[in-house]
């Protein structure tokens, strides 16, 4: 079966949990999702299924958007209030306005380091497996770029966090190191996507409800990533046959499409042509 699934993910369950249910629901052996949410995180997860799972390349991925939640004066191995913690104790009293012009000070481009329990990879492992094994690795820096970023003050030491970021922040470490600049430890104790692009969780599905009888239609242009052009053809058949075509453009990727129906991602060369990279028809 050939769909688009926005799902509100439950905490406590990981990304490929989700995909793997719904495999069985629709009885379609191919699916995917375009974007890990850890799996005490919940909130809006895209899944897609048969000939869609080769849009994944090509689907949004910026501007994700999250509420979360954070305990001032704790810090533990991952981050989160789900690890090991390994120390507590708040050292000052911290206004909601500090608080916020410290995370001002974040806005922009933001270098980050990935933390210790993530699935990027340093010499062919996981980080998690070394972390696991309480080895400590080098990570580089990557860059980020924070769009929005508000805070609110629910206690002393307990507040909300509203953010909208790059794809690959890691929004635990964004609250650690912004805990840093407080001269405080920290760690997320909860953590909510709200929303992607132009997509938003109330937009979603809950797992319970997803069917084999009643699929939700979608229009599957909402999740190309907006970055990339859509280019409408004159003629479909060179781009059926995956022939090579010329365009008055200089991007580097572009989505093809004919009386608006998605043909093909192409990408310029250094023939000055767009060759097919992926049919998407």
């Amino acid at each position: 079966m050939d769909t688009v699934l926005l799902i509100n993910k439950p905490a406590g369950m990981t990304s490929f949990d989700v995909v793997a249910r719904c495999r069985r629901v629709l009885q379609e052996r191919q699916a995917g999702h375009t974007g890990t949410l850890d799996p005490e995180a919940s909130g809006l997860l895209i899944v897609l299924t048969g000939k869609y799972t080769k849009y994944l390349p090509y689907c949004v991925h910026h501007h994700k958007k999250y509420a979360a939640e954070f305990r001032l004066g704790m810090k533990s191995d991952t981050e989160d209030i789900w690890g090991n913690v390994t120390e507590t104790g708040l050292k000052a009293h911290h206004t909601e306005t500090e608080m916020q012009v410290l995370a001002d000070r974040m806005t922009g481009r933001y270098m980050q380091i990935p933390p210790m329990y993530s699935a990027l990879k340093k010499d062919g492992r996981k980080l998690y497996e070394y972390a696991r094994k309480g080895i400590e690795v080098e990570r580089e820096p990557r860059e980020c770029h924070i769009d929005f970023l508000r805070v609110q003050k629910l206690s002393e030491d307990h507040w909300a966090l509203q953010a909208s970021v790059s794809s690959g922040t890691y929004i635990r470490t964004l609250i650690t190191d912004l805990a840093a600049l407080a001269g405080e430890a920290a760690v997320m104790s909860a953590l909510v996507r709200t929303g992607i692009e132009n997509l938003t969780l109330e937009e979603a599905i809950s797992l319970d409800s997803l069917s084999l009888e009643e699929i939700p239609s979608f229009d599957i242009a909402r999740i190309l990533d907006p970055e990339l052009p859509l280019v409408e053809v004159p003629d479909p058949l060179p781009v059926y046959r995956g022939q090579a075509v010329s365009l008055p453009r200089d991007d580097e990727i572009v989505i093809l499409c004919y009386n608006k129906q998605i043909l093909a991602a192409y990408e310029r060369r250094d023939d000055g042509l767009y060759h097919c990279r992926r049919g998407l028809f």
